[in-house]
């Protein structure tokens, strides 16, 4: 699942940066039967499986961080295989259905539990299969805490093979969880709703009675009964329909058998839909040509939107093909589909040959920026790889999420990269993605990668960064020591392994020491199972050519504790200097160490962390850095170590390592780059100055903004706004940097251009004069900047967005424009207008997002409207969806004061914060964090 929400995206597509409110954001951190000749390495002995089955170790987590999980179903019941036939009624919202459950009965037992939630089970009937006698229960008892229901029998089940027929009732949700329901264009045009599964983590109970735990897979048969005039999707491909005669213009749609899998990868959808298909030749070798099978992959979309999808089609067809040959594993099911989805409360979801994403995800068109582009070939990559690392072989539970979530990060960049190496994936991973986890992880109230999971209640807030993207890092700092090609031999050895089984860190750690030879698990067990990462301090002496190396935790607050500093790493040290033509390689696996500069006395500077691979931070001496200054000056680095090293800066500023003007005597040399990545990191700090110091002194104010000004004034002006034929899709990046950071700044000559323009564009929608890339920048612009009219002309243009034929992105650009005003009063009005249905409730945070970057004191006006309409926020969210927790995150997280920490602080010591548990904490230390920085 694609990590949620996206006014990251957004919030980069205005000013391609992760903002002020974005960093706080960050700290807050989703067969059929082969021929003969066919390779039969995915084919499912069902015999064995159910051999397995049979034993009560079968369905227990092996969890390797062996925590106490309180609710795990009991162990005396195992399903091998459902059929379920589901029943929805689209206008009620109600639902009705049955399931068959073939099972393994592992112990005796009179009773069975399993997982259900708004479902009612009207009856029960067990058939033992060495016995032509039933049982019938309605004696049934549920616990909402622990989402279970327990059907009590006359007598007692003996081991061995029984069948469980359930008939149940259930509801059509709302809320982006279980069955939905989902609001699109019919064919006609018409407003209606299609259904949509969400199941992960925990929701597949909410749509049928069910063992809803990872570890506990099983094989599905769906039959779905629909209106006529739907398309219904599966998982797997339509086995035959059958029109229901007489039933007011229904159908039921029987899907072929699914392999093994879990029960959060079973997946719906139905509506009114159109597709475009193309082939990928990813399914099994054929023994005689030596060529793959060819798999069908199509795009399903509202039938009005079809032509918007042809790139995320093409694109789609390549990563499968990319992944069969990564893996050495061929796509493990007969057909690939994937979805546009209007209401998805995650970026995609990766439910097996059924593959949903978020409309923006996939409709790409010439008039989509960028950004936008770069993150639909990422996303889908992210989603495609799960189909083998996730669903293929799946974690055991959710304390190794990061193995399912980590991977498909890494997998993902690693493909874009890839197939677009000109856009440099890696280097904007280093500035976005790898931060976002530093950032989370530099704080008390982080958790480790392996996080423990004490119930179910905990599983959706470790859908985060530390899961995501410090997953991702420790995976390319292990890939980039053993080297890629054996990195992926141990990969494949592990998906073959466990294939269409569940598996654990150590058995990844396994594989990887079975193909290179080395104690991966020893040298990674600190990485996974202790929360942070060390800051390696150098001690430099050039005239001897000598350094000492001293690693400790590092904390954003600056203040660590012996016991907080008891962890000792494995530090992959790559090391550069002045002298060397090579990466010297080294580890420090001790507290203290010491070593030659490389080059000796002759180096005038040395770097450690040598393309950013290693996950820590590198603390130098002043004089270390000054020598750095020179040789980033003199171009002497790359690209993506000047990032590491002002990265780092930024870092041991806020935490107090460093002193801020340190870091400022620097800003000229680190101009001298041209790379938009290392002008991002510029913008972003001081944009964090501002966002600190600002409540502060209005003096202080109008130095920040000064400072900023003559930054990325003159950069905007000798890049203008207009494309030119030489300029690569990086230069665009820096160009869409620039611009709005310098109208932030209050450069006139860029902010009169911008309001003219819009302006140009709202009188002439055919006719548009500025590139694609800055369009959510030239309409906050606009907002902030220009006349009280423009609130009101962007509104138009998103209720009205086919007008100026708009993308889907620059649609929601316009949507958070809204919210960019300095009036006090039409802030309200747009918070006020999010809450409407002219907004879906997973946009209410992109208004939010847009809101707390476009004027320093617009923070304070977002937390009065949010602290005034909580409950209306909850009502609309749900009090459990991770959508609240993210909202909770961004309208709180830009504050910069002690004060403000208590106050937010008691504020929600009454509330119910299931759903922002963990954001709650970070946010306000990371408020802590600022208030010290300032002090």
């Amino acid at each position: 699942m694609a990590l949620s929400p996206d006014i990251s995206a957004l919030s980069s597509a205005k000013s391609s940066s992760s903002s002020s409110s974005n960093t706080a954001a960050s700290s807050q951190c989703q067969s059929a039967a082969l021929d003969d000749d066919a390779e039969t390495g995915g084919s499912v002995d069902k015999h064995k499986i159910i051999a397995e089955l049979a034993t009560p170790a079968s369905s227990t987590p092996s969890s390797d961080t062996d925590n106490p999980i309180a609710d795990l179903l009991p162990k005396t019941v195992t399903p091998v295989h459902y059929d379920i036939h589901l029943r929805p009624d689209i206008d009620s919202g109600k639902v009705t259905g049955s399931v068959c459950v073939d099972a393994i009965v592992n112990t005796s037992t009179q009773t069975v539990t399993l997982h259900t939630k708004t479902i009612v089970i009207e009856c029960a009937t067990v058939l033992a299969r060495a016995s032509t006698d039933s049982l019938v229960s309605r004696d049934i008892t549920y616990d909402s805490d622990i989402e279970t229901a327990t059907i009590r029998l006359s007598a007692a089940l003996e081991p061995g093979p029984v069948q469980i027929i359930i008939e149940f009732t259930g509801v059509l949700s709302d809320s982006m969880y279980g069955l939905y329901r989902s609001k699109y264009r019919d064919r006609q045009g018409q407003l209606a709703s299609m259904l949509v599964t969400q199941f992960q983590a925990k929701c597949a109970r909410m749509a049928f009675p069910c063992w809803d735990e990872p570890a506990i897979k099983a094989e599905f048969t769906l039959a779905l009964t629909v209106p006529s005039s739907h398309t219904a999707l599966s998982n797997m491909p339509v086995r035959h329909t059958a029109e229901d005669l007489g039933s007011c213009g229904l159908k039921t749609v029987f899907f072929e058998r699914s392999p093994r899998m879990s029960t959060y990868l079973l997946a719906i959808v139905s509506g009114e839909l159109d597709y475009v298909e193309g082939v990928s030749m990813s399914g099994p070798l054929v023994a005689k040509t030596g060529k793959r099978q060819p798999i069908v992959c199509r795009i399903y979309t509202a039938p009005a939107d079809t032509e918007k999808v042809q790139f995320s089609l093409e694109t789609a067809v390549k990563v499968l093909e990319r992944l069969v040959d990564m893996f050495d594993v061929a796509y493990p099911l007969p057909k690939l589909d994937l979805v546009a989805v209007p209401e998805l409360e995650a970026g995609g979801m990766e439910n097996w040959g059924l593959v949903l994403f978020r409309t923006v995800r996939l409709f790409i068109t010439k008039q989509t920026s960028l950004w936008i582009r770069q993150k639909a070939v990422y996303v889908i990559a992210h989603e495609l790889s799960h189909q083998w690392f996730g669903n293929l072989v799946t974690m055991a539970w959710w304390d190794d999420l990061w193995l399912n979530e980590g991977f498909a990060t890494w997998i993902g960049i690693h493909i874009t990269d890839q197939m677009y190496p000109e856009w440099k994936r890696w280097d904007q991973f280093a500035i976005e993605d790898r931060q976002a986890a530093l950032s989370a992880d530099s704080l008390r109230s982080s958790h480790p990668i392996q996080v423990t999971i004490k119930g179910s209640a905990d599983i959706d807030q470790v859908f985060d960064s530390i899961t995501y993207y410090k997953g991702c890092a420790l995976i390319r700092m292990l890939s980039a020591h053993l080297g890629i090609d054996v990195f992926m031999d141990g990969v494949r050895h592990y998906l073959r392994t466990h294939q269409y089984g569940t598996a654990t860190t150590k058995d990844l750690w396994h594989a990887l020491e079975s193909a290179s030879g080395e104690q991966v698990s020893e040298l990674m067990h600190s990485w996974t199972t202790e929360v942070g990462y060390p800051v390696v301090t150098v001690t430099d002496d050039f005239e001897s050519g000598t350094m000492t190396l001293q690693q400790n935790r590092y904390l954003h607050s600056g203040h660590v504790s012996e016991d907080e500093d008891r962890v000792v790493w494995w530090v992959p040290l790559a090391i550069i200097s002045s002298t060397t033509t090579k990466t010297v390689h080294t580890t420090l696996q001790t507290r203290h160490g010491s070593m030659e500069i490389p080059g000796g006395s002759a180096a005038t500077w040395v770097k450690l962390n040598t393309s950013n691979a290693g996950l820590y931070r590198v603390c130098y001496s002043p004089e270390a850095l000054r020598r750095l200054g020179v040789a980033i000056s003199k171009g002497s680095l790359s690209t993506v170590d000047v990032v590491g090293i002002l990265n780092d800066m930024v870092a041991l500023v806020i935490s107090g390592y460093l002193r801020t003007s340190v870091l400022l005597d620097m800003i000229e040399s680190f101009k001298s780059v041209g790379e938009y990545v290392v002008w991002q990191i510029i913008g972003v700090f001081l944009e964090g100055m501002h966002l600190t110091w600002a409540d502060r002194s209005e003096i202080v104010r109008v130095k920040i903004k000064e400072l900023s000004r003559s930054i990325f004034g003159p950069k905007a002006a000798a890049l203008g706004w207009k494309h030119r034929p030489e300029d690569g899709p990086l230069v665009a990046r820096l160009r869409a940097i620039s611009i709005p950071r310098a109208a932030w700044a209050g450069e006139p000559a860029v902010i009169a251009q911008a309001c003219d323009l819009f302006i140009d564009f709202y009188e002439n929608p055919d006719c548009k004069p500025f590139q694609h890339d800055f369009t959510a920048s030239v309409f906050e612009i606009a907002v902030r900047n220009g006349p009280p009219e423009n609130h009101a002309r962007v509104k138009e243009m998103y209720e009205h967005s086919h007008r100026w034929n708009l993308s889907e992105d620059h649609r929601m650009a316009a949507l958070g424009a809204m919210s960019c005003s300095p009036d006090k009063n039409v802030m309200w009005e747009a918070l006020e207008y999010a809450m409407t249905d002219h907004v879906l409730p997973q946009d209410l945070n992109i208004v939010i997002g847009f809101m707390v970057t476009a004027n320093y004191h617009s923070k304070h006006i977002l937390w009065r409207w949010f602290s005034q309409n909580y409950q209306r926020v909850v009502d609309r969210l749900g009090e459990c969806s991770a959508l609240l927790g993210h909202v909770v995150g961004t309208v709180i997280g830009d504050f910069a004061s002690e004060e403000m920490a208590a106050t937010i602080e008691t504020w929600f010591a009454d509330k119910h914060t299931t759903a922002f548990d963990r954001t709650l904490p970070q946010s306000l230390e990371f408020i802590r964090v600022r208030a010290a920085w300032y002090s």
